[in-house]
Order: structure tokens, then C-alpha cells, then sequence
């Protein structure tokens, strides 16, 4: 039994599909069929039921899948404890963050960890802020880089890295984009564009509009803060979106007598001995707050 075939038969039993598990592990599909056959004949029994386009597992394999878990689980674990005693980060970094800070905050950080250890493998799940908590707390990823929680899981430790100013965006021909002292009520008369109920961004949203949610006009609620950002310069409705992503499409304005603020940072299960990598990476975002800190 090779890493290889385990590796492929959990990609398979996540996507239901040899040719997805194909491009998630970079293989071509032959390859993928290959590892799966070798892995039948090795346990003796079939793994998956083809019907259709899906690939099924079969009860065998729902009783094998727990075990290939836990072996690469404990892979890793070695891996990490291997590249402790040796004193350098090594092996692969699993961790998770959201698009927004994929995209806006994270490539000049993951570049400096890259040139600093190349022999890192990194891992990254793009996953909602909600999502990733719990992943962390479930010991299926031993970090995340998201949207804070107001209220966390008492499982998990919180850490700041970066603030997030949120404002109101509009289009340059919106009704309110010349307002210069806008207030929560005079949004209630206008399209809402927001992010999903039960996201943390849309809880501080929810925060500022206490008592007059249900008069919220809202045609559209998505994850995805840039999308929100292309409807909203196409003037199909307001939002409330972090200033960095503000450019030349959007009008910003803030709230009156309100400082609306959300932190991003890093998220770990309190009680883990994580591996060096991630200590590596959690140490590169500190000193990544400490140069954006004004002086």
C-alpha cells in the first residue's frame, strides 16, 4: 500500500470523480485509475460503485475511508516530529484562509515563506471564515488565516494581524454618493448588496442595523466580497466593504459617528503542538504586523 493510492482514493472519495481527483492531486486520470486498482487488488475488495459520473464508495470503502485518514494523519504527525528534532520547518503546511485574504492580504507573506523555506510544502484551502474555524477546532487543519469571530469557539485561540476599516461603497452615480453624512436608516431605502447571513462580516453588518434588520432591502447576499464589489460599481445596490478594496469603481463613505472595523488574523486549537511550519508561518505574520504598525 503506497501514500500515493491513499492520497488517491481520498480525493476521489471527496469529489466523487476520478477526473477531479485528477486535477486536485495533478495526476492524469489513468494515473489516478491506476493507484485505485493497485489498492483493490492489495485489500482484496472494491472501493467504489461508477454509477454514472460519480464514483461512489462502496461499503468497503466507507469502512476503509477512517483508516486512510488516520494513516496519513500520523504521516503527518511523524513528518512534523521528524522536522522538530531537526530543528527546521519541512514536510507540508495545511492551513486555510478566505479569497479575501488570499487575495488582499497573504501573497507578499507567502512569498517571503516560500524564499525562507522552500522545503515547505504549502497546502492552502480557500474555505469560508466560518468554515475554517471549525476545521481548526475539529483538528483537521491546525491553522487558519481568516475573518476573526466575534465570539469565539473556546476551543480556538484568536490572534489580530490585521484590522480591516469598513465603509459604505456605492457607485459614483448612486443617489448617496455625494451624501457626506450618511446614516445606518438612510440606507434602509435603497437595494443592499451583502455579504451571507451567518458570515462573520455580516454579523458586524448586522451589528450596525440592531432593531431594523427585517427593513433591510437586500437583492443579493454572496461570500465572495468581490463580487459584491462588481455589483455594487454597476449600481445595482449599497454595501459595506473593507477600504482596501476601494478603487477608482466605488465611492466610499463613512457611517456617521461610527468606526466599523474587522480583524483578520490567525486561528489555532488551543492545547496543539503545532508543527515548526506552522510556528514559521504564524512568527513571518507577527513581524508582518509589527512593520505595518505606525510608528
Amino acid at each position: 500500500m503506497q501514500i500515493s493510492q491513499i492520497n488517491a482514493f481520498l480525493a476521489i472519495a471527496e469529489l466523487e470523480s476520478f477526473s477531479l481527483a485528477a486535477e486536485k492531486l495533478h495526476v492524469t486520470q489513468p494515473a489516478v485509475s491506476k493507484r485505485i486498482r493497485q489498492l483493490e487488488s492489495n485489500l482484496k475488495v472494491p472501493l467504489f460503485d461508477r454509477i454514472g459520473k460519480r464514483s461512489i464508495l462502496t461499503p468497503n470503502g466507507k469502512a476503509f475511508k477512517p483508516h486512510a485518514e488516520r494513516i496519513l494523519q500520523e504521516l503527518k504527525s511523524f513528518r512534523s516530529g521528524l522536522s522538530r528534532q531537526q530543528g527546521v520547518p519541512s514536510g507540508s503546511l495545511g492551513f486555510a484562509t478566505s479569497h479575501h485574504i488570499g487575495l488582499h492580504r497573504l501573497p507578499q507573506a507567502l512569498r517571503d515563506f516560500k524564499i525562507l523555506y522552500p522545503q515547505v510544502d504549502l497546502d492552502l484551502h480557500f474555505m469560508d471564515s466560518e468554515d475554517a474555524c471549525v476545521a481548526v477546532a475539529a483538528n483537521d487543519l491546525e491553522l487558519a488565516i481568516v475573518t476573526l469571530p466575534e465570539l469565539a469557539d473556546e476551543r480556538l485561540h484568536c490572534e489580530p494581524v490585521w484590522i480591516d476599516q469598513m465603509v459604505v461603497v456605492l457607485a459614483a452615480d448612486h443617489e448617496l454618493a455625494n451624501q457626506t453624512d450618511i446614516v445606518p436608516e438612510m440606507l434602509l431605502q435603497y437595494a443592499a448588496i451583502l455579504p451571507s447571513t451567518g458570515t462573520f462580516t455580516r454579523k458586524i453588518i448586522n451589528t450596525l442595523f440592531a432593531g431594523t434588520q427585517d427593513r433591510l432591502n437586500i437583492i443579493l447576499e454572496t461570500n465572495y466580497l468581490e463580487t459584491i464589489k462588481v455589483m455594487v460599481s454597476a449600481n445595482l445596490g449599497w454595501s459595506i466593504l473593507p477600504r482596501s478594496m476601494v478603487d477608482t469603481s466605488l465611492v466610499a463613505q463613512n457611517l456617521h459617528g461610527l468606526d466599523v472595523q474587522r480583524p483578520l488574523g490567525i486561528v489555532t486549537r488551543k492545547g496543539r503542538t503545532l508543527s515548526l511550519s506552522a510556528e514559521a508561518m504564524i512568527d513571518l505574520l507577527r513581524e508582518q504586523r509589527r512593520r505595518d504598525l505606525p510608528v
